[in-house]
């Protein structure tokens, strides 16, 4: 690969929109289910597999239950995406002071919180909560 094609398809991937949002893992056997939200929700999959293949998930119902069915009927279903604007880029410069390459904590943390607020909105709704799911109910 040419180092001009490089710069163009690193460009093309940084000028592309990141998505952010609502995902559940279903246990398709016992239709128990597992809500969370990921600022990357096109790799939350891959990324949560990869957690329970390995046996290191957070949630240690929902590995108990992944290594005792050897990850057999359990499938990912994207619930909902965070709505954003279009200046919100994949490479993440949207998040950056201007000028420079230090993270704007303002424009983070304003993800994070709508993000969080999506996710309690599907755990309201769906009451994904021990013993019926695999979240932990709140506090």
């Amino acid at each position: 690969m040419t180092v001009n094609r490089r710069k163009e398809l690193q460009n093309e991937f940084g000028m592309k929109q990141r998505a952010m949002g609502v995902y559940q893992i279903v246990n398709d056997r016992n239709g128990k289910r597992y809500i969370a939200s990921s600022s990357t929700i096109e790799s939350a999959w891959q990324r949560e597999k990869f957690t329970l293949d390995m046996g290191g998930h957070p949630n240690s119902e929902l590995q108990k239950e992944y290594k005792e069915q050897a990850g057999a009927d359990f499938r990912f279903e994207e619930l909902e995406r965070l709505k954003l604007g279009d200046e919100v880029r994949n490479d993440y410069k949207d998040s950056l002071v201007p000028g420079t390459s230090i993270l704007n904590r303002s424009v983070v943390q304003s993800y994070r919180e709508a993000l969080k607020k999506l996710e309690q909105k599907w755990l309201q709704e769906q009451q994904t909560y021990i013993p019926n799911g695999y979240n932990k109910p709140p506090k």
